[in-house]
């Protein structure tokens, strides 16, 4: 993982963990439209998983998440981690 892909995580552990992040990405739209997607979905279901929400919705969850990462990584040939 190269130092840029290092940092795209770090950003986004703390985005997902909902601490407060002052950066700005560029990319191309369709990179930066997905990003914002796995990010939004990674976030909702850390917080779903603090919930206890139901199981079938992790699931759900889960397989969204599973989707949208595996259109990110084929987008940016960035191997996401989280």
């Amino acid at each position: 993982m190269n130092q840029k892909e290092k940092l795209l995580h770090n950003i986004a552990a703390k985005y997902i963990m909902n601490e407060d992040v002052n950066i700005e990405l560029s990319g191309n739209y369709a990179e930066m439209e997905c990003l914002q997607q796995l990010l939004e979905i990674s976030r909702h279901l850390k917080e779903s998983l603090d919930k206890d929400v139901p199981f079938n919705k992790v699931i759900e969850l889960l397989k969204e998440k599973k989707n949208i990462t595996k259109k990110f990584e084929n987008l940016s040939g960035i191997t996401w981690r989280l």
